[in-house]
């Protein structure tokens, strides 16, 4: 307890504050008239003490202090420290480099929305259907939301034979997806089944190797599901005139065979043809128009045309082995019914009556 007196004496008799040895108050001070943040004035005499600690301990290392540039903010990368970082040649010999390369090759196997989508649906396909497994592009646009990228995308995986397009003979304007590991799996097994060959067939000249051919060199050369006329003549000649034994005359027969194998199907249309299609898409095609006009009624006798989706996916419909979330994913992905979303869950409503009337 010293007086006023007493106080001045003291702080003139030299009780001051203790020596600043590393500089930092004699910062502050320097710091303290301009306009910023306290935080960031302290963090700048924290940042240039500890760049004048590494300047000592380079030159104690021998190194030149000169090249080392105090720096007011920022990490060590602004205070020209060298770098450590290994040469090309090091990289090279280390295995160490940037993986370009590798990330290039990775983004080459990453598949497009739409392929991932038809993988997906793939693995959803009923099992009770003896057909090759498919996913209807309705199925697709249900999930993936823009429909122009989606036929682009599959424009291009069918010219890659990445997936093969189906057209389907139903009450709508209908196409199959299926992946071509599967579509190739489901024509061996025609060149390999013997009933195929049934009736008469076993004496023609090259059907042995006719299913390999119309798999390697006709579907996988197209760019679309169907083959024109002059095209599938003008192939099966010259596949014909290339098989030892054969007449290339036979032209009929070896179309009679490749469409009782259920591989082609008649293009009904002024331009003629064929479809590209999968043995037995008959029976996947009548529990297909079978479960749409099902479920239509089901949703149609309700008050307001509209149901609950979670009560829609108990009700089971009768003469279909599609099952009702496949029948559901189809009526979303084409429009036929409005998702709207509530309190209770996503609500069904029929989006255009004259069009399910139509169905």
């Amino acid at each position: 307890d010293l007086p006023s007196g007493g106080l001045l004496s003291a702080r003139a008799a030299g009780a001051t504050k203790p020596p600043d040895r590393d500089g930092s108050a004699r910062v502050a001070r320097s710091l303290k008239g301009r306009k910023m943040p306290r935080k960031r004035a302290l963090d700048g005499a924290l940042l240039s003490v500890k760049s004048r600690a590494r300047v000592a301990k380079l030159e104690t290392r021998g190194l030149d202090a000169g090249e080392v540039l105090p720096a007011a903010r920022g990490s060590e990368e602004s205070i020209g420290l060298p770098d450590e970082s290994p040469t090309d040649g090091e990289a090279t010999a280390t295995g160490l480099d940037d993986g370009g390369a590798e990330d290039d090759f990775a983004l080459a196997d990453v598949p497009s929305d739409t392929l991932a989508a038809v993988m997906m649906l793939r693995n959803k396909f009923p099992p009770s259907v003896p057909m090759c497994p498919l996913a209807l592009k309705t199925h697709i646009y249900s999930v993936v939301n823009d429909r122009t990228a989606v036929d682009r995308q599959l424009e291009e995986l069918n010219r890659n034979n990445k997936v093969q397009i189906i057209k389907l003979a139903s009450n709508r304007n209908d196409y199959g997806v299926a992946l071509w590991e599967d579509y190739a799996s489901a024509v061996c097994a025609c060149g390999e089944d013997r009933r195929a060959l049934s009736g008469g067939e076993e004496g023609i000249k090259g059907a042995s190797e006719l299913f390999g051919w119309f798999l390697d060199s006709l579907v996988a050369r197209i760019s679309h599901c169907y083959v024109t006329d002059f095209q599938m003549e003008r192939e099966l000649r010259a596949f014909l005139a290339s098989v030892e034994g054969a007449d290339p005359n036979a032209y009929d027969e070896h179309i009679t065979l490749l469409i009782r194998s259920g591989l082609l199907t008649r293009r009904t249309s002024v331009h003629g043809g064929y479809w590209i299609s999968v043995p037995n898409v008959g029976i996947f095609v009548k529990s297909l128009n079978t479960g749409r006009k099902r479920l239509l009624g089901i949703v149609r006798r309700r008050k307001r045309g509209e149901m609950l989706q979670w009560d829609l996916e108990k009700v089971k419909l009768p003469k279909t082995t599609l099952g009702m979330p496949f029948h559901l994913r189809d009526a979303l992905g084409s429009g036929v019914f409005e998702q709207i979303e509530t309190t209770c869950g996503p609500l069904l409503r029929l989006a255009n009556k004259k069009q399910s009337e139509d169905m």
